[in-house]
């Protein structure tokens, strides 16, 4: 399965890349999500979500990527639900 990683983002004759890390997983198994500044306020509603997919699943490598590529895809839907470039989620103060 084919994971997004990276992100790039033009500012003005500037170019921003991003590492897209938001969904990991931790030491004991757990996965540990770092959404960007600007969707975090919605975190709760991300953790449920994953909580329902996945409730019943192992958590195996596969799993991991299949709830990375759906915590992604969630931060763009978010995103365009709440008039955001995902671009500018990463900024916290803009």
């Amino acid at each position: 399965m084919s994971v997004v990683k990276h992100a790039t983002a033009g500012f003005g004759t500037q170019s921003s890349s991003y590492f897209l890390d938001i969904l990991s997983q931790g030491n004991a198994g757990a996965w540990v999500l770092k959404l960007p500044p600007k969707l975090q306020v919605y975190q709760n509603e991300l953790e449920s979500l994953l909580g329902r997919v996945f409730s019943e699943c192992p958590r195996s490598t596969d799993n991991l990527e299949l709830a990375q590529q759906m915590t992604i895809n969630w931060c763009v839907s978010k995103c365009k639900k709440i008039g955001i470039a995902l671009e500018e989620s990463f900024h916290a103060d803009s």
